[in-house]
């Protein structure tokens, strides 16, 4: 099974092309959106992933348990995610980053571990992006 990143917004994001080099895909690839809609509350849904064709996901708090090389990459796709959305969230405004594993996105989130963040104040280390949970991006 694979790992795959929802992004719910409130704006329109173009789809990646599959020529693209960019460290970070929009895309829409394993599922129909109805089956996730419960999760976000906004009005758009994305498939995010990194240029390796794979969603993110890490844990700040237990990094040695991952591959170093698999951890950075990671916490790197994820900063170039937010330097995306920085350029189209405006001040207020924000998205939804739900993780989970393929064919899981009709379970029930883990509420205990979501975040809030703010891309103003980005503590890479203090973002953990875990399997059935929700990560709030502000700006």
């Amino acid at each position: 099974m694979s790992i795959v990143n929802y992004l719910g917004c409130n704006f329109t994001l173009p789809y990646s092309d599959d020529s693209s080099n960019e460290k970070i895909l929009i895309g829409d690839n394993f599922t129909n959106h109805d089956l996730i809609k419960k999760h976000f509350t906004t009005k758009r849904i994305y498939e995010v992933y990194t240029d390796q064709y794979v969603g993110m996901s890490f844990d700040a708090d237990n990094k040695d348990l991952y591959l170093r090389q698999s951890y950075n990459e990671a916490k790197e796709s994820f900063l170039a995610l937010c330097d995306l959305l920085n350029g189209y969230l405006e001040e207020g405004d924000y998205c939804e980053l739900y993780t989970c594993w393929v064919g899981q996105e009709e379970e029930d989130r883990n509420y205990h571990f979501d975040q809030t963040i703010n891309l103003n104040n980005i503590d890479i280390n203090n973002i953990s992006i875990f399997e059935k949970t929700l990560l709030i991006i502000r700006r």
